[in-house]
């Protein structure tokens, strides 16, 4: 037993240090992308709430959805990387043609989430809503398709685990590019309807131009029916998220920074989840992991778990100085009970996220192409509640 627990100790000190050193910034990465989008959505939030509520209705979704397709694209890579499935190039056919299957797959589950916001009564400018959901959702998934591509293989190709970088910076991609493409549209459809209009049959054309040199074939889109049904499915579910952000608008608003650091919030927790999903998609499918309590997962987790009190700090110091800057305003003084309280939201995460994969895994489920875009969507339902329950902390409602 004592020789048992030494080899256990070395493991987790050389996975920790893996942890700080590979997987932490990638974390810090996507920190900042999220922070990024999140400015867009604090300095714009009144805006979007008053003139274009539906926005908060599909935004959680939105983001979700992204982080969902890419994310689950990269973890699919990734094992065909080590299984020898895929040659580590960009150029490589199963590229292009991944990217155009992930496109196709984004743009029903997005109408849907528009509309179930306007049956659920958030009909104000709701057509403008669709126009610019759509337009943003080609453009974002093709940029997002290949940087999720070059990402998972040149990492592979550097001696570097996909698993322990690809998720972050994915799911931080997604909503760098989703919430300032959202505000951008708004702005352009404000200024120029014509111009917007215009841009809006470019884009598509795009589309039709992208798909067609793929040469995507109707079978190899339902070989992704499992993965269509569970991100369509996790896109309405995500709803119950942006029905939340909707109803508590303003007491998110009313806190200054939670509307600053929502992106952020909602992808760091998605971050955690999807690399102990993918560590442990990856370990199952090599026959690593023989039984639920298996040691060698619960050190990937305990050491990601000393990881979260920086990212949480830097989000939060990070979030304030945006604050600071954007709007000359001050945050309640109760605003550092988010740094008490994230490292223990992100265990609590990751182990769900662990739990959950090795049960589709024994229910001969692939957990590439299903646990992980469960848990971002579960990851952004569970950070909304977080939230909310922090706004209400913080301004005392």
């Amino acid at each position: 037993m004592p020789v048992i627990g030494r080899e256990v100790g070395r493991e987790l000190g050389k996975k920790v240090r893996e942890a700080y050193r590979v997987t932490l910034p990638s974390l810090l990465t996507s920190e900042v992308f999220g922070l990024f989008g999140g400015t867009f959505l604090g300095k714009y939030f009144e805006s979007i709430r008053t003139q274009l509520p539906g926005l908060l209705v599909v935004l959680p979704g939105i983001m979700g959805l992204r982080g969902n397709v890419f994310g689950s694209m990269a973890s699919r890579f990734s094992t065909m990387l080590y299984l020898g499935e895929l040659s580590p190039s960009v150029r490589d056919r199963k590229v292009l043609k991944e990217i155009v299957l992930r496109m196709l797959l984004s743009l029903i589950p997005v109408f849907l989430l528009w509309a179930v916001g306007v049956l659920t009564g958030i009909k104000k400018n709701a057509f403008e809503v669709l126009l610019i959901v759509i337009t943003s959702t080609i453009l974002v998934s093709f940029i997002l398709g290949y940087f999720t591509s070059a990402v998972t293989i040149l990492s592979f190709r550097r001696g570097i685990d996909p698993d322990s970088v690809a998720a972050p910076l994915v799911a931080s991609m997604g909503d760098f590019l989703t919430v300032p493409s959202l505000v951008l549209f708004i702005l352009l459809i404000e200024r120029s309807p014509e111009g917007f209009r215009a841009f809006n049959y470019a884009t598509i054309a795009l589309f039709l131009f992208v798909t067609a040199l793929s040469r995507v074939r109707l079978k190899e889109l339902a070989e992704l029916k499992q993965v269509f049904v569970t991100v369509t499915a996790l896109a309405l579910l995500s709803t119950v998220s942006g029905s939340l952000l909707a109803r508590f608008s303003g007491i998110i608003q009313a806190s200054v920074i939670l509307g600053f650091i929502y992106p952020a919030i909602l992808s760091s927790f998605g971050n955690y989840g999807s690399i102990v999903a993918a560590k442990t998609s990856t370990k199952l499918h090599l026959g690593e992991i023989e039984g639920f309590i298996c040691p060698k997962a619960f050190t990937d987790i305990l050491a990601l778990f000393t990881t979260t009190p920086v990212v949480g700090a830097v989000k939060l110091l990070l979030g304030i100085a945006l604050v600071s800057l954007t709007t000359g305003m001050g945050v309640p003084g109760s605003v550092w009970v988010i740094a008490l309280t994230y490292p223990f939201m992100a265990l609590f995460i990751m182990l769900y996220s662990y739990s959950l994969s090795y049960l589709l895994f024994r229910h001969n489920i692939d957990p590439d192409s299903v646990a992980i875009p469960l848990i971002s969507n579960n990851s952004d339902i569970f950070g909304t509640l977080y939230v909310v329950l922090m706004a209400k902390l913080m301004v005392g409602a």
